[in-house]
């Protein structure tokens, strides 16, 4: 729902309809620009976008103006839309439509190719998360991470196999912080025994002590290793020496949220395609790189954004399909997005938008002077 009091400016279809590029399995997204009364600009009232769902997108006039001043792609677009995709139009949107070269910008091939890599990072991405379906992967824990120093024999272990040689459970253990060093611990078990065992001489261990009742090394709720506290008796009893790697378990957790979101949420007729060519790629993603380019590579020739992609249709639905060597796409493209630079250098776009000249486009229309 948009604001109250606030009007509809403008309603299209954007994405791959507008684009020319739909498949029967294709979604209808939509981007709306509605505005607000100056009272509620100057308010606590001011709604700068809705999103009204995934597929539907709303923005006032002015975050429009904002995000448009800044090239971004996907809201320039919206003033370039064929007509067929423009669902509800105005007075407003027509006079920024009328002045839409003012927008255009060198800052495009900063906003152009910096999607184009993200697409890139994303098509490569895809074959990580296959892997790990394929391994029928499982969130680790914190004694994944956690190497320890023996202190009986000088070896180091994998946490997980020295507690099983040794029959200990995780919860039998208490750690302490080895001072000065991050995240290296002490390891303490929960039993006489090895005392008994280990140290003959030691001066308790003739007598049978309780269980100590340590907080183990970590629980399912833990980020980063519990550290108990160690009886005075028993400080020098520690067994080993344990290291934590805190980078690798935490960019496991991303990677692995990561993962999850994209199981929750992937489209499972694209998934079916990238896994059918089998190219180490998604290719959407790929589609996405080149059709950016194309677009970024007429702005400065052109002087306009060409949106509906239809004369180029077969050729990035080929690449959507990966009915092409996707490894030769990467190459190609990757160094017409090089090329990008120096193409807009010698342009005669201006360097950015002239922000006077967009306070006037918005002035006039908030206070009804078209």
């Amino acid at each position: 729902m948009l604001p109250k009091n606030s009007r509809l400016l403008f309603k299209g279809i954007v994405g791959s309809q507008s684009y020319g590029l739909a498949t029967e399995t294709s979604d209808i997204d939509y981007k709306s620009i509605y505005i607000q009364s100056n009272e509620d600009i100057l308010s606590n009232n001011y709604t700068p976008q809705v999103d009204i769902n995934k597929d539907d997108v709303a923005y006032e006039l002015r975050r429009f103006l904002e995000l448009v001043s800044t090239a971004n792609p996907n809201v320039l677009e919206l003033l370039y839309l064929p007509k067929h995709c423009i669902l509800e139009t105005s007075v407003e949107y027509e006079y920024l439509r009328a002045n839409r070269e003012v927008f255009l910008t060198k800052q495009g091939y900063y906003t152009y190719s910096g999607y184009a890599k993200t697409q890139l990072g994303k098509a490569r991405g895809v074959n990580k998360k296959f892997r790990w379906e394929e391994n029928k992967t499982v969130r680790k824990d914190i004694l994944d991470f956690c190497k320890i120093i023996d202190r009986q024999n000088g070896k180091t272990y994998i946490l997980k196999d020295w507690l099983k040689e040794n029959e200990y459970t995780q919860e039998q253990c208490g750690l302490v912080q080895v001072e000065g060093f991050r995240d290296c611990y002490k390891l303490y078990t929960d039993d006489i025994k090895w005392v008994k065992d280990n140290q003959a001489n030691h001066r308790f261990a003739d007598i049978e002590f309780e269980t100590r009742n340590y907080k183990g090394i970590a629980d399912k709720n833990s980020n980063e290793p519990r550290k108990s506290e160690i009886e005075q008796y028993r400080i020098n009893d520690w067994r080993g020496l344990i290291y934590w790697n805190r980078e690798y378990y935490s960019t496991h957790c991303k990677e692995y949220l990561e993962y999850e979101k994209w199981l929750k949420n992937r489209n499972e007729h694209r998934v079916a395609t990238n896994k059918k060519h089998g190219q180490q790629f998604d290719s959407k993603n790929l589609l996405h790189l080149v059709r950016l380019i194309m677009t970024a590579q007429e702005i400065p020739t052109e002087k306009r954004i060409n949106v509906d992609r239809t004369k180029n249709r077969e050729y990035l639905l080929s690449i959507k399909k990966g009915e092409v060597d996707l490894n030769s796409i990467v190459d190609e493209w990757g160094k017409k997005a090089e090329e990008l630079e120096q193409l807009y250098k010698d342009s005669n776009l201006p360097e950015k938008v002239n922000i006077e000249v967009i306070k006037e486009l918005e002035l006039k229309i908030r206070n009804n002077e078209l």
